[in-house]
């Protein structure tokens, strides 16, 4: 082939090999355009070619209900418990009446074993004996005590004083007697120099009768002191020994008045330990209250191992066991569990209707009306579900004979109830965000109808605006999306907070950034610091050795009290905590870390590396 045709054929083929993403492009185009025009056909061939199924807005009354399980039981419900207070923790059940039972007041219902109780009452009659002569024994000393000071008072003192003076009264006498024996010793004398100048009397005679003036101011000198002596024996007794005497006496009777009084209150203890005895022997015989009239449910007990208790002859009752139940037959009710989706709804006075599984035989219902909603939800075992249920009491208006408590009742509460309203079935409600929209025919048209509901029953919904009655609505409109015109979805906006809570907020973010910085900086210098010291710090663990053990509780001691605690000390210290605790304190002290610390220093500089991960000397 020449040179002039190899250059005509590559020119055909390079033009052949241009044209191809032309060509391919078109075919593409051309395909679009055609799918294009079939879905816009499809879409736009109008509200004639489909066929929803319809249901007509009708106006008539509306009924929404609440329909929950629950038990039949009395709202007059009286609980006879053990009101004895056994000495062990319980007491036997010797008889009790047969369940079912119908009682009034006074009638017997248990009888309890009292002999624990009879045998602590013979012991304590001894002790009240006891008591009762203490008291008489603490009142007769104390009457003693009081006879005591009288006496001394109106007697004993007065007899001393009495002698006292009397011994004054004599030494007052002497004094007088001795000073006239004085004056005639002195005239005497005087009488006797008078004869000696005459020479009538001798100097012996002279030298008795001075003689007798000696003795005789001796006498009178003995008497003066008789008398002072007399006095301050009297000023003693009545100013000093008196008192003091009295002191004491009143103490014997404040000190007897005390005793009687402890003797009293002693003997009450005993008396009331008397009466509560009896009083539980009493108790032990458990009997049905005045006024109270019923019949006699025993009580039950369940436990998670399943030794299910029930009252019978033999069993063991702890104070304060609820034994029997005595439900008011003719005030009878039911306590429904509702679930916190329908509590809501609910209020006292709402009308409703209970069918008792045993007496389907009668196939009759039995009015009812809310006369209790709790606001707290009933207590779950550790195996119930998540939903919370919250009680519902219903009164029964006309209780049949044959309804005992304890009975499975299905309880349906009127929670609403409109007489006249434009009503239609749930599904033709179509919800958008907060809003609803019902599909409509209108002759060959469809139109999209913006409705407000009142209310629903998950059967039908009734509307307070936005239809009419006769309405033709599509069930399930949601499957015909394209025929209506609907708002658009919301987009979620910003959640404003107050001015307040955002200042709040913000202030608390800034605190804790800043405290992140100063760790993060502080780490950074300590870790420096572990990095460039061998000698200090463990290999792996990475711990400085505190220089002190002030220093220690300086870092760690987070309660303030100065010391640390196995958790505060944290690691190493915890692995040899017990160790260093030499005082088993479970604290560690100022002196016991330094003497910790002091030992982790010498084993580092012996080349054991410390307490860390293999850390050695450099």
């Amino acid at each position: 082939m020449s040179k002039t045709d190899i250059s005509r054929s590559s020119g055909r083929s390079s033009r052949k090999g241009a044209a191809a993403p032309f060509i391919i492009f078109g075919f593409v185009a051309i395909t679009l355009v055609m799918v294009g025009a079939y879905f816009y056909i499809n879409q736009n061939r109008g509200p004639k070619e489909i066929d929803p199924i319809l249901s007509q807005v009708e106006l008539g009354e509306f009924v929404s209900q609440v329909i929950d399980q629950g038990e039949a039981q009395s709202s007059e419900n009286v609980e006879i418990r053990c009101e004895a207070r056994a000495r062990n923790g319980s007491l036997s059940v010797l008889t009790v009446v047969p369940e079912g039972s119908r009682v009034k007041g006074g009638d017997f219902l248990v009888q309890l074993d009292s002999t624990s109780f009879e045998k602590e009452l013979e012991q304590q009659n001894i002790s009240l004996a006891n008591a009762e002569t203490g008291v008489i024994q603490a009142e007769s000393n104390l009457e003693t005590a009081k006879a005591t000071k009288k006496e001394y008072i109106e007697g004993t003192l007065k007899q001393e004083q009495m002698k006292i003076e009397n011994e004054i009264n004599k030494a007052q006498n002497d004094i007088i007697s001795a000073n006239i024996d004085l004056q005639e010793a002195l005239d005497l004398h005087f009488h006797n120099k008078k004869l000696m100048a005459k020479g009538y009397a001798t100097q012996n005679q002279l030298t008795k009768s001075e003689t007798t003036i000696t003795e005789a101011k001796n006498l009178v000198a003995q008497g003066e002191l008789n008398k002072k002596l007399a006095e301050e024996k009297l000023r003693v007794l009545t100013e000093i020994s008196a008192e003091k005497e009295k002191i004491k006496l009143d103490a014997d009777i404040n000190a007897a008045t005390v005793k009687l009084d402890s003797e009293k209150k002693a003997l009450a203890v005993e008396i009331e330990k008397l009466a509560e005895i009896k009083d539980m022997i009493d108790k032990c015989n458990i009997r049905v209250p005045e006024g109270v009239t019923g019949q006699v449910v025993f009580a039950k007990e369940s436990s998670r191992g399943g030794n299910d208790w029930i009252l019978e002859e033999g069993t063991s009752v702890r104070q304060n066991q609820v034994l029997i139940r005595l439900p008011n037959p003719e005030k009878m009710e039911v306590k429904a569990l509702i679930n916190e989706q329908s509590i809501t709804q609910i209020e006292e006075g709402m009308a409703a209707t209970i069918k008792v599984d045993a007496l389907n035989s009668s196939n009759a219902s039995l009015k009812g009306v809310v006369t209790k909603v709790n606001q707290y939800a009933e207590s779950s075992g550790w195996m119930s579900s998540s939903i919370r249920k919250y009680a519902v009491m219903v009164k029964i208006l006309d209780p049949p004979p044959a309804l005992k408590p304890g009975m499975n009742a299905s309880v349906t509460i009127q929670v609403q109830y409109e007489p006249e309203v434009l009503t239609a079935p749930i599904q033709c409600v179509y919800s958008v965000q907060d809003r609803q929209f019902c599909l409509a025919k209108a002759g060959e048209e469809w139109k999209t109808l913006e409705v407000e509901v009142g209310g629903d029953n998950s059967q039908v919904v009734y509307f307070t605006s936005g239809v009419e009655a006769g309405t033709e609505l599509v069930m399930n409109p949601g499957a015909f999306k394209e025929y209506m015109e609907l708002p658009e979805f919301e987009l979620e906006t910003k959640i404003e907070l107050p001015e307040s809570v955002a200042s709040e907020v913000a202030s608390k973010k800034a605190e804790k950034a800043a405290k992140a910085a100063g760790a993060k900086k502080g780490g950074g210098k300590s870790g420096g610091k572990r990095a460039g010291s061998g000698k200090r710090g463990g290999g792996a663990g990475g711990f400085t050795t505190p220089s002190s053990g002030a220093e220690l509780i300086k870092q760690k001691d987070t309660d303030g009290d100065g010391k640390l605690t196995k958790d505060e000390a944290g690691s190493p210290f915890t692995f040899f905590f017990d160790r260093a605790d030499t005082d088993g304190d479970s604290y560690l002290s100022e002196s016991e870390l330094d003497t910790s610390i002091q030992a982790m220093k010498r084993m580092r500089e012996s080349g054991g590396g410390g307490f860390g991960g293999g850390g050695g000397r450099q």
